[in-house]
């Protein structure tokens, strides 16, 4: 017995020498990550603001309110000088004023039974938390959490985007810049007792928490809003399905504003419609319609096919590809000039001004203006439009081109397009970031981006007097005009597409433009996409681009505009002949094999 007895001890000795000698490490490592707990400290998430410091998302503090049931019945307070046990009466009777929440509500959560851990409340503003610390409530808690707010709210939401409850990004900037904006968690591990107590002094922080960065957008708040309400008010009025203004700074392709409705407000995601969380001006992709004709217009102008004033001979059918293209308002033979194909927006006049070009370097002067590619904005489900390489171009295709349909843009690629003649033939890339605030709290602004000529000043500058005539007193876009400014702009109404159907179904009803158009500072583009009633560009978009480029004239204090010593005319001088040499025709394009 003596020998067994030894035996045993000896392998109870040689256990005991094992764990507190040669497994020490590991045994007190072990024991530790029992007792260890870990607290994670939310970061706050940088804020958004516009380009004028207006703050459009913000993070503010709040805390989650818990409760460990087990030990509120030990809650003591002074009651008439006397320290006294009040219980879970007394916290209640503490409680419910503070979180505006009834005796009914509270006391189950404050009594709930087998649990260590309740949640009383959540989203608690810091004010009243500090007033429950203060009360020394046992069994009392409360976890730190951020909460997203948008001051702003539905004015910007499609350009701000939203996070969701647990901080996620759901959307727009917010997801763009997710890894700027979110800042790193803090950690802090303290050991706990077997009752569940944090072992005082045990406390140690792993990771300091880090906040996310600030971040400034080319957003001008007071346009944006502007902007907003006014195509929210005509998208309404017309019964459309959604509507689109976009503004462009013309010397820094800085966008101004990118308005969209429907909208949604990021304060009340859960609110929201889905089909409303993206920005329909950088994720709808449509046929521009008349407005592309600009394109047209400026490559045949810098190829050396037309000057503002060619004669064009416009039919009242125009054969071409098996089709007999025509304009939209039935008419006779008409005698214009290339300035009156633009300013009465004839599709037939196009086809004969663009045929002129080859279709390998018409492409080349789409791609120049951005068309078919996304912006080096990189906003979230951006499209980058659809332009098919020449060579596969069909047949009908060659000419449709021509007068914007067979491709399809963003509204941004489409204001991008006249940015670049009202800036001189010079295309800046479209932005939206300004820059980002880095750990010493300076902005660090976004490189700005390097101009590409398209087509020369002259070019631009004739193409623009050209787009005058839109607004004048035999243009397309009465409504457009603005007392005391050249307006120069282009209209659009172009057949849509609609993926669901695959067909084509309603319209696309556009209007961009700027002024004054001597020396223009902005460009808008505004579009109504399939409006219940009317489909003309100049009817449609038109009062909406009034409304806010007034808006930003006044806001400028800009002067009246200069007279233009330009004098293009909208019809012929004198009556044309398909034999003459600088008259385009249809007949002349026959002989000339087109």
């Amino acid at each position: 017995m003596f020998a067994v007895v030894l035996a045993v001890f000896t392998v109870f000795a040689a256990q005991l020498l094992r764990i507190q000698a040669f497994d020490a490490s590991a045994t007190q490592a072990a024991a530790l990550q029992k007792r260890a707990v870990t607290h994670t400290t939310p970061p706050m998430r940088g804020q958004i603001v516009d380009t004028n410091g207006v703050v459009l998302a913000d993070s503010v503090e709040r805390y989650t309110l818990t409760v460990d049931p087990t030990v509120v019945d030990e809650y003591k307070k002074r009651v008439d000088g006397r320290v006294t046990t009040v219980g879970v009466a007394g916290a209640v009777a503490d409680l419910g004023p503070l979180l505006g929440m009834s005796a009914a509500e509270l006391t189950p959560l404050l009594t709930k039974p087998k649990t260590r851990y309740v949640i009383v409340k959540k989203e608690i503003n810091p004010t009243v938390w500090a007033k429950i610390r203060a009360l020394g409530m046992p069994g009392i808690a409360a976890e730190r959490q951020a909460e997203r707010v948008y001051p702003n709210g539905m004015s910007a939401a499609q350009v701000v985007g939203f996070v969701r409850n647990d901080q996620t990004p759901g959307a727009g900037v917010e997801y763009m810049l997710n890894s700027t904006l979110a800042g790193t968690p803090g950690k802090t591990v303290a050991e706990t007792a077997r009752d569940g107590y944090t072992i005082p002094g045990s406390e140690r922080t792993v990771t300091e928490v880090q906040n996310g960065r600030d971040v400034r957008l080319t957003i001008d708040a007071d346009m944006q809003w502007y902007a907003q309400n006014a195509i929210a008010k005509q998208v309404t009025a017309v019964g459309a399905e959604s509507g689109t203004a976009v503004v462009i700074e013309v010397a820094t392709g800085k966008v101004r504003a990118a308005a969209s409705y429907p909208t949604f407000d990021p304060n009340d995601i859960a609110a929201a419609d889905k089909k409303t969380l993206g920005n329909f001006a950088f994720n709808d992709a449509f046929e521009p319609g008349s407005t592309g004709k600009l394109m047209t217009m400026a490559a045949a102008l810098q190829e050396g096919v037309i000057t503002p004033t060619t004669g064009v001979i416009v039919p009242e059918r125009l054969p071409r590809a098996g089709i007999r293209f025509k304009d939209n308002e039935a008419h006779g033979v008409e005698n214009m000039t290339a300035t009156g194909v633009i300013g009465k927006s004839s599709n037939m006049g196009t086809i004969l001004i663009g045929e002129r070009v080859k279709p390998q370097v018409m492409e080349s002067y789409y791609r120049k203006f951005g068309v078919g590619q996304k912006t080096p904005i990189g906003f979230p489900g951006e499209s980058a439009g659809v332009l098919a390489k020449a060579s596969d171009w069909n047949a009908q295709q060659r000419y449709t081109l021509l007068f914007g349909q067979g491709y399809a843009v963003t509204a941004v690629q489409a204001a991008s397009v006249f940015q670049t003649i009202a800036n001189g033939g010079v295309r800046i890339a479209p932005s939206l970031v300004e820059g980002t605030v880095n750990d010493a709290g300076t902005l660090v602004p976004t490189p700005a981006a390097t101009g590409e000529r398209v087509v020369s000043q002259q070019t631009a500058t004739e193409l623009s007097r050209m787009m005058e005539e839109v607004t004048g007193p035999d243009g397309t876009a009465r409504d457009a005009r603005i007392k005391g400014y050249r307006v120069a702009g282009k209209t659009g109404t172009a057949d849509r597409y609609d993926d669901k159907l695959k067909r084509y179904n309603g319209f696309t009803a556009s209007f961009i433009g700027y002024a004054p158009a001597e020396k223009p500072k902005y460009v808008v583009a505004v579009f109504i996409q399939k409006p219940a009633s009317g489909m003309f560009g100049g009817a449609l978009a038109g009062p909406v681009f009034n409304q806010v480029m007034t808006y930003l004239i006044e806001r400028d204090n800009t002067p009246p505009s200069t007279p233009s010593d330009l004098d293009y005319h909208v019809w012929a001088t004198k009556p044309l002949s398909d034999d003459d040499p600088t008259v385009l025709s249809d007949a002349r394009a026959k002989r000339d094999g087109l």
